[in-house]
């Protein structure tokens, strides 16, 4: 996102908006990321600058000429709530989807689409949103089926490729139930025509990717969990990183992807390559730590970990080091260690800011612990 936001062509937007950018895991943005629901990254906000109101919301990245759609829509919003019921339906989801609250963040966006005209030109944003905010609930069969319902209609679009990737993760993460499967079947062929749209998003193409593995992956189809996951590196490898924020979401891709195919070996070499490229950079040691604990190289697991360890910048990576790091030890048989580690791992997590994020690291290693206590 951010060549996106450094384009030429977004320079006709100096003046109007000013750029603000927060890093996820330090302490000191933990009240805002709180406050507006932040989980992941990117997660992207026009806000009122008169009273901090999200006018516009978006989970994900944007292409460049999604990028001028949210901003004009944005600044709409803070000049004028208000341009017909539908529209102001929207921009209160958007301002609701804002503030954390997702649930009523649901309701506007289905008050949108009833009240909305059927040649609305904000529809498929709204459907979009919808099915975002229903993943964001967990409320994964009406996002799934939503999905499923509305996706074949629209045009073959970066939007279209947005609600495809949504709906196909809500119904893989609804698997065997029944309705699941039924929207799976919809889903996973329109999946493999928004992989290969042009105007798709890169990262929303990779997501693509890993929702249409783990769709292979639940049916057994190792073959297809394969021929994705070939079509997915070849990608990535033919891509020559611009910067080193490119090159930390290259690697994330490359360590998902061997993930799923179960072959953490074959991209070592190019983690390897990064954590040179950037040796300040604590995510190119964690996620070289992964792959290199995954192919039990224990060693260089707790190696590239201490090498992370030295530059992170939150509790958040800190606690995921750790963690990387005592699964090495045990995998080592040094449980008397990993057992300190984890300890550390514990205190760290225990000051994570986002509720979730800490509750999720904290029952880990809880469980972490308890397993090594009952070992003899």
């Amino acid at each position: 996102m951010r060549a996106t936001l450094a384009s030429a062509a977004v320079a006709r937007y100096a003046g109007r908006f000013v750029w603000l950018e927060l890093d996820f895991d330090k302490p000191v943005n933990q009240p805002f990321i709180a406050r507006h629901g932040v989980t992941f990254t990117p997660t992207l906000f026009v806000l009122d600058p008169a009273d901090e109101r999200a006018t516009a919301t978006k989970f994900g990245g944007l292409t460049l000429s999604e990028l001028n759609q949210f901003l004009d829509q944005g600044e709409r919003s803070v000049k004028a709530r208000t341009s017909g019921p539908a529209t102001a339906a929207l921009a209160r989801g958007d301002e609701m989807l804002g503030r954390n609250q997702r649930t009523e963040a649901v309701a506007a966006y289905r008050e949108a689409l009833r009240l909305a005209s059927p040649d609305w030109p904000e529809r498929n944003h709204a459907i979009s949103s919808l099915v975002t905010a229903l993943s964001a609930v967990r409320e994964y069969q009406a996002c799934a089926e939503t999905a499923a319902e509305k996706a074949p209609t629209i045009p073959r679009d970066s939007t279209f490729a947005a609600i495809v990737r949504v709906g196909l993760g809500c119904a893989n993460g609804g698997r065997p139930a029944t309705w699941a499967e039924a929207a799976g079947k919809i889903l996973e062929p329109l999946a493999a025509e928004a992989v290969a749209l042009p105007s798709a998003l890169r990262d929303e193409r990779f997501q693509l990717f890993q929702q249409l593995m783990y769709a292979a992956q639940t049916r057994g189809d190792n073959a297809t969990v394969k021929r994705w996951g070939e079509q997915w590196l070849a990608e990535i490898e033919a891509t020559k990183p611009a910067d080193d924020d490119e090159r930390s979401a290259l690697d994330i891709a490359r360590v998902d992807a061997a993930d799923i195919m179960e072959e953490p070996a074959r991209v070592i070499p190019a983690l390897v390559a990064s954590e040179r490229a950037m040796p300040n950079n604590y995510n190119a040691s964690l996620r070289l730590a992964q792959m290199e604990k995954e192919a039990k190289r224990y060693d260089n697991a707790v190696a590239a970990c201490d090498r992370g360890l030295a530059h992170v910048t939150g509790p958040a990576a800190r606690t995921w080091l750790l963690e990387i790091k005592a699964e090495a030890l045990v995998g080592k048989g040094d449980l008397a260690t990993a057992r300190r580690v984890l300890e550390a791992a514990l205190q760290s997590a225990q000051t994570i800011g986002t509720e979730g994020m800490r509750e999720n690291h904290i029952r880990r290693i809880t469980q972490a612990i308890a397993e090594i206590n009952g070992q003899p």
